[in-house]
């Protein structure tokens, strides 16, 4: 999929794009975008199109590139929709809304920076930035407990063995939700991974004061963080 823009970047004018939509090389899908000859309405194809052509930071995170794209989920539910997020302010254009605005939760936050811990995923023939797995669990318990539990996500952070250090720390220093970077650092003792040991909190601001994420749950007193039963073995 290619944007109006983009195809201007390319040297193509809009009248040689009308012809090219006329001859068949090109198929409309909406105002500013197009499909190319033998190619398939794609969500990462049209986010594609948002990154390169548009210049958005929409990308997918959370649940849905942890799942889809780190095969850190076992169970995907298939009636859950796709998780965006993207900057504040930023809008998605009608023709992605018409074909994805049903299937897609976009979040509009500024809790991380845009290109910090985003990835690119090969996603057959074009490759487009997602979520790195660290940055989507940051993103998963942005939503949590009200779009996610946090026994979910917990389930969730204990898949992620494999989680860098380094990457992790530079996004604790850069987050500035207090809850998310509590709720970070307990869950991934909590499970013991290793990697959690080479975190230095010296470097992550925390906050001050207790924070009640569950009413009636229990106060972990390193993080200052009120949480129910997380389902720990």
């Amino acid at each position: 999929m290619l944007t109006a823009r983009e195809l201007l970047g390319l040297g193509v004018s809009r009248e040689l794009q009308r012809s090219y939509v006329r001859s068949g090389w090109l198929k409309r899908v909406g105002v500013g975008a197009c499909l190319v000859l033998g190619g398939e309405m794609s969500l990462d194809g049209a986010l594609r199109a948002l990154q390169e052509g548009l210049r958005l930071s929409v990308h997918l995170g959370g649940y849905s590139a942890l799942g889809e794209k780190h095969g850190k989920i076992h169970n995907i539910l298939a009636s859950r929709k796709a998780e965006l997020f993207g900057g504040r302010g930023e809008k998605l254009p009608v023709w992605f809304i018409s074909a994805f605005g049903d299937d897609c939760l976009l979040t509009r936050t500024a809790f991380l920076p845009a290109e910090l811990g985003l990835v690119d995923i090969d996603a057959g023939g074009f490759s487009v930035k997602v979520s790195s797995a660290e940055r989507a669990m940051l993103e998963l318990l942005y939503l949590a407990p009200a779009t996610h539990t946090l026994r979910e996500a917990y389930q969730i952070m204990e898949l992620l063995t494999t989680a860098k250090p380094a990457l992790a720390q530079e996004l604790l220093e850069h987050c500035t939700s207090v809850k998310v970077k509590r709720l970070f650092l307990l869950m991934a003792e909590r499970t013991g991974h290793a990697w959690v040991k080479r975190i230095d909190l010296s470097g992550v601001d925390l906050g001050s004061g207790i924070r009640e994420i569950e009413r009636g749950g229990k106060l972990d007193r390193k993080y200052s963080i009120v949480v129910g039963d997380l389902g720990e073995i």
